[in-house]
């Protein structure tokens, strides 16, 4: 479920699925886009803000859902994550991501391809989908590797590492990492910022920000998608689905395991 609420210039958007720490399906992910492409067209929202209900941002794809999914439906999930990416890519808006609790999986991806990310310090993130014999997806095998470069996006990812934010290998990913009160504020001082610029002025120069490596993102988007429909019902993804959702949790939830 997706709710949303506005707080002065800033649209805040919320992943509400506290019960599954956040995780979504693809009807959520649909939610959130048309949610995102709303705001992005109202005139009064300046900053669009994601986050999640409940003390926690998003632990990505729903399991239970997942595990009995058939090609048809997977492809699907996954056309819905990389459609939210590409509308926060051309959104004309700046978008924010609020992190707390647990963001892993597609749910750190949504947060990480934001323009500004900020984090709770005991926000834990992660990628672990390698080890569950899956793939990443969201473009994230360009701005991860964009934004952290090779070696330490190689460790997020390859690794299936999860860290706290102020961990030394997110350095330099957040515009912030404090207490929940500190980034809400930053959040709010943002959002008026922006208000007070011209909105062609601040769609351009985000524009220019984003169009240098707009095709590498362009490009893995396909090349990810190729490789989760290869990986999809291979022995170690099923089985990996299916343990964690015979569990309740979600990929990469807290429930698993540090790798």
């Amino acid at each position: 479920m997706i709710e949303t609420e506005s707080h002065g210039p800033a649209r805040w958007i919320y992943i509400a699925n506290p019960k599954v720490i956040n995780a979504v399906g693809t009807a959520d992910l649909e939610q959130l886009r048309a949610a995102l492409v709303e705001a992005a067209a109202d005139d009064s929202v300046a900053l669009i803000v994601l986050a999640g209900r409940g003390g926690n941002f998003c632990a990505g794809d729903n399991l239970k859902e997942s595990a009995a999914m058939d090609r048809t439906a997977f492809r699907s999930l996954i056309a819905a994550f990389q459609e939210l990416a590409w509308a926060v890519e051309v959104s004309p808006k700046p978008v924010a991501a609020f992190v707390e609790g647990y963001a892993l999986g597609g749910g750190a991806e949504i947060a990480l391809m934001c323009d500004f990310v900020v984090a709770e310090r005991n926000a834990t993130i992660g990628c672990p989908e390698v080890a569950l014999g899956g793939m990443i997806s969201n473009g994230s095998s360009a701005f991860l590797t964009q934004a952290m470069g090779l070696a330490r996006a190689s460790q997020l990812v390859l690794l299936s590492e999860r860290r706290r934010a102020d961990d030394p290998l997110f350095a330099g990913l957040f515009n912030l990492v404090g207490s929940r009160e500190e980034c809400v504020k930053w959040l709010s001082g943002a959002a008026d910022r922006l208000a007070s610029s011209p909105p062609a002025a601040v769609t351009g120069a985000r524009e220019a920000l984003r169009a240098p490596g707009r095709q590498a993102r362009k490009a893995a988007l396909a090349e990810e998608l190729m490789q989760a429909m290869e990986l999809f019902g291979s022995p170690a993804y099923r089985e990996a689905t299916a343990a964690f959702a015979h569990g309740g949790g979600a990929r990469g939830s807290a429930s698993d395991s540090h790798r």
